[in-house]
């Protein structure tokens, strides 16, 4: 969302860490290999759910297996399951790189358009659209995944990418004996609404954006308290609730009677405290350039809220990667000083991912299948 030179991108989001767990047995079959260089295949599938179709991407190595499986969740807004969207230029997307990198070193991986993502799965009516709507079809994928005869049901993993890793938890819980792991990628240990506050707080205080500090805190606070009497079910007037019209539309479609069903349980689900009640292993990855997410307030306290309910948690920061897992190589200076134009860059041509995160979702996957 533009505004006056701001960018607002809704995100939940995404080294160090704690000692993973010895290596998982299990019945025999293929690992992943951080050595690996496999021939890969790709392959369009249409998972069904709920009398819809749920278009999808498998890409697995050429050779036989079975494989330990990943299921790919996308981030917010309208992103497809290569992590483009409209509201982004290029479609170099992280999600298709990532699928490909690690079908490579030895997995099966399925990544989906979520509902309301794409033209081809626009969801269910409206009327019908909840936040069970993405838990809903991550089950189902989990299941045509793990019905491959490829595929290792033993070793099935999640990975959530931004906003993805909220559905990534919710996906655990209700399948706990089917995966064998989650790997959050940029996520939120705040609720969304907290998160899209921390953004919009950054973008305002933008210089591009020319507000005087009296202004911004005056947005923030009739924005918390339109937030508070949305999550208590009052009434909500976008023109009170800011002065900026791009976010008085960002509110109205928050509030809209069509749509805060939904956006109630998105905006405010809790990673932190439903996170740890996960009992399989976890992998934590943030970039340290990301300006969505920030490792400080997410990362760090998301693997402490693990690391309290004494579960198997793994921290990895990356130095020079960003929201969508790419190499950086601006300072954090140079990136705040043009949010709009580092957003604008994440899928260009000839950007890859960030090596070291790809190091460390293969090692840990590495250390989880062998």
């Amino acid at each position: 969302m533009k505004m006056a030179g701001l960018v607002v991108v809704l995100a939940a989001c995404g080294g160090s860490g704690s000692k993973p767990a010895g290596p998982a047995q299990g019945p025999s079959g293929k690992s992943v290999d951080p050595s690996a260089q496999l021939a890969i295949k790709s392959e369009d599938v249409t998972v069904t759910v709920g009398g819809r179709g749920v278009p999808s991407t498998i890409v697995a190595p050429t050779a036989a297996g079975p494989w330990p499986g990943v299921v790919m969740i996308a981030g917010s807004g309208p992103t497809d399951r290569n992590w483009n969207s409209p509201l982004l230029p290029a479609q170099n997307g992280s999600g298709k790189l990532l699928a490909e990198a690690l079908a490579a070193h030895g997995a099966v991986v399925i990544r989906f358009d979520k509902a309301g993502s794409t033209k081809d799965n626009p969801g269910p009516p409206i009327a019908e659209f909840t936040f069970d709507t993405y838990r809903d079809e991550a089950v189902a994928v989990l299941a045509a995944l793990r019905a491959r005869p490829d595929v290792r049901t033993d070793r099935v993993f999640v990975a959530g990418h931004s906003e993805g890793g909220l559905h990534a938890t919710r996906l655990a819980l209700v399948a706990p004996t089917e995966i064998a792991g989650v790997i959050y990628l940029s996520s939120a240990s705040r609720s969304m609404a907290d998160t899209m506050l921390t953004q919009i707080e950054g973008n305002l205080r933008n210089p591009l954006a020319m507000l005087s500090e009296q202004q911004i805190t005056a947005e923030l606070t009739s924005l918390r308290a339109a937030l508070a009497d949305f999550f208590a079910g009052k009434p909500v007037d976008p023109t009170k609730a800011s002065a900026l019209p791009p976010l008085q539309q960002l509110v109205a479609q928050m509030v809209s009677p069509q749509t805060a069903g939904l956006m109630r349980g998105l905006l405010g689900y809790d990673n932190a405290a439903e996170a740890p009640k996960v009992t399989v292993p976890v992998l934590i990855v943030n970039g340290a350039k990301d300006m969505q997410v920030d490792p400080e307030l997410d990362a760090k306290p998301l693997h402490a809220a693990f690391i309290a309910a004494h579960r198997d948690a793994t921290l990895h920061i990356s130095p020079e990667a960003d929201h969508v897992l790419k190499h950086e190589p601006k300072t954090l200076a140079e990136i705040r000083a043009d949010q709009k134009a580092a957003q604008d860059a994440y899928n260009a041509e000839g950007r890859v991912l960030d090596a070291d995160v790809l190091q460390a979702v293969v090692a840990w996957l590495a250390a989880h299948t062998r």
